[in-house]
């Protein structure tokens, strides 16, 4: 029998990618002056969870996967290098909507020093993409179960507590400038490896026990005792990360030290599995196969390219809301520029999501066509 999808697991990365609207909404349009102002930081960082969520629930996603395709995971199997030629696809995907200009030629030969760090800088998709490939290369050389774990868990603690000195070294001096961007933020990268890789893994490292505890292919939810397990550990984590964080700040001045401290990341980091657990419980007792917010968790990467095109634009001349409007909206106007936005995100995913499960072939061609035309337009383009 096929495993159904955990509904907790879409409902999370629903709930990360409406937010994920709302935030690049708020802070493209939102006047300056507002972000200043103290409401502006909590709601800073509330969105602050968004990119968290999405690397937590893809870390949480890969163990699922591992265990629905069994063996064909744990080898180089035909079924691995086709999620690896996706993984790819996202990388590629990742830097090309950072690409100068929509004429390979221009940007080879016509790219500004500025314009080579916005394109070489790390986003999210650059480290799910990255970080799910070496978990994937690590299971086929690890054929152990316990041992894979133990590495993961030891790959999770190394991420953790090594940003601090991946965040203070330019790596640049002796790496190439496209490799340096995926340690630390100095050259412009928004999702470094440190300490972003170590959310994606703690997802991971989570969904190990809560599989275990986890009848997916009867009734899609989680255990009990495993859920209860996420609220006290999560408790437990954001407690700590509050107590370094106080500490943190007495005996730590450098800058840029707040970006990578563990305090940073382990309250973000329990703050998740609180959510995970409330989602967990929802699930039990009203979730459904079908829902508007399971349908953005299950459309995430389509919604999230065809809407960063429409708020931020892209290479492409094209008509985007910050040239549009810019940062002249107070919070009312953004909302409501937010639900008109996530109300076609939602139409736009909904008819792809129908063209996928009643004509695959067909949204496959689709596919293929427009990439194959963006390609062709890109490479033939001139100055």
């Amino acid at each position: 029998m096929a495993q159904r999808r955990l509904g907790f697991v879409d409902q999370f990365r629903g709930f990360a990618t409406i937010f994920m609207i709302e935030t690049h909404v708020l802070n493209a349009l939102l006047f300056a002056s507002l972000k200043s102002q103290q409401a502006f930081k909590f709601v800073d960082f509330v969105n602050g969870l968004v990119a968290p969520s999405f690397l937590f629930v893809a870390g949480f996603s890969f163990t699922l996967a591992l265990n629905r395709k069994g063996d064909a995971y744990r080898k180089f199997s035909p079924e691995l290098f086709r999620h690896l030629r996706r993984l790819l696809f996202i990388w590629v995907a990742g830097y090309f909507l950072h690409v100068p200009f929509f004429s390979l030629r221009k940007s080879l030969y016509g790219t500004s020093p500025e314009g080579v760090l916005a394109f070489t800088a790390v986003d999210i998709l650059q480290c799910i993409a990255v970080t799910l490939f070496i978990l994937h290369i690590l299971r086929v050389i690890i054929k152990d179960d316990r041992k894979f774990n133990l590495f993961v868990f030891v790959l999770f603690i190394f991420f953790v507590f090594a940003a601090p000195i991946a965040g203070s070294v330019d790596v640049s001096r002796t790496l190439p400038l496209f490799l340096a961007q995926y340690f630390n933020r100095l050259h412009g990268s928004l999702f470094p490896l440190f300490p972003w890789a170590s959310f994606l893994i703690g997802g991971t490292i989570a969904s190990q026990f809560v599989a275990s505890r986890t009848d997916a292919a009867g009734t899609g939810k989680i255990d009990r005792s495993a859920s209860t397990r996420i609220l006290w550990i999560g408790v437990a984590t954001t407690l700590v990360g509050l107590i370094f964080s106080i500490v943190e700040k007495e005996l730590f001045t450098e800058p840029h030290f707040a970006d990578y401290s563990p305090s940073w990341f382990l309250l973000r980091f329990g703050l998740l599995l609180l959510i995970l657990y409330g989602l967990t419980v929802y699930e039990e007792a009203k979730g459904t196969d079908s829902s508007a917010i399971k349908l953005f968790g299950k459309e995430s990467f389509f919604i999230y390219v065809f809407h960063l095109i429409i708020v931020y634009g892209s290479s492409v001349t094209f008509p985007s809301l910050i040239n549009l409007i810019g940062p002249h909206l107070g919070y009312a106007g953004c909302v409501g520029v937010f639900i008109l936005l996530a109300v076609a995100m939602y139409i736009a995913a909904r008819i792809w999501s129908n063209l996928k499960r009643n004509h695959y072939e067909m949204s496959r061609r689709v596919q293929y066509l427009f990439v194959t035309i963006v390609l062709y337009f890109f490479i033939s383009r001139p100055y």
